[in-house]
């Protein structure tokens, strides 16, 4: 008898496994509406703002959940824009990104905590400058609806302050404050129909 009871469970747990995974939906971010931000203090005192272009990233969901359970994230420190030609040079440069080297910039998601759309954590691998730590991004869902074209889309932000020199940028610290703010704004579109 405990052989069949075991053998149903087992069964019913390997037939479980399609339900549960037709369930997960991936997301894909729209890179020509999302924006990678970051934020600098020149001297420590004025901020700079830059952007890096997000090259690909996806985001996975729970059917009827807007709040993520997996997200990845590739951005290409050589297309970085600060507004300033020599700026963005010098930050392309063994100084910072060091780009000749490791143009890439990846993220992803170890942990996500949460339940309300308006305030949830995301905790995972930075990967830039050749270096990989984790960090906690706040995030939320701003807001959610239908395209033009009926395609589903949810707008996410979110936000962390690191320590460059974690990554081993620690070339001039009396030119460029070692904290700096990044600020995502994603648009993530829903699975086709």
């Amino acid at each position: 008898m405990k052989t069949l009871t075991l053998m149903l469970s087992l069964l019913v747990v390997l037939g479980a496994r399609p339900v549960l995974a037709a369930q997960t939906q991936t997301w894909t971010v729209d890179p020509v509406h999302s924006t990678a931000q970051f934020t600098a203090r020149h001297f420590g005192i004025v901020p700079v703002i830059g952007t890096i272009p997000i090259e690909k990233a996806s985001v996975q969901l729970n059917a009827g959940s807007q709040i993520p359970i997996a997200i990845s994230a590739e951005l290409d420190a050589s297309k970085l824009d600060t507004h300033n030609d020599m700026r963005d040079g010098d930050l392309r440069s063994a100084h910072y990104f060091n780009v000749a080297s490791t143009p890439e910039i990846r993220f992803v998601s170890t942990k996500i905590e949460g339940t309300d759309p308006a305030h949830f954590t995301i905790a995972g691998n930075l990967t830039m400058h050749g270096e990989t730590h984790p960090v906690v991004l706040n995030g939320q869902v701003i807001a959610s609806g239908k395209s033009p074209r009926g395609r589903s889309i949810i707008a996410y932000g979110a936000s962390v302050t690191i320590d460059r020199t974690q990554w081993g940028m620690t070339y001039g610290p009396l030119v460029v404050g070692n904290s700096v703010d990044i600020s995502l704004n994603i648009e993530a579109d829903g699975p086709s129909a």
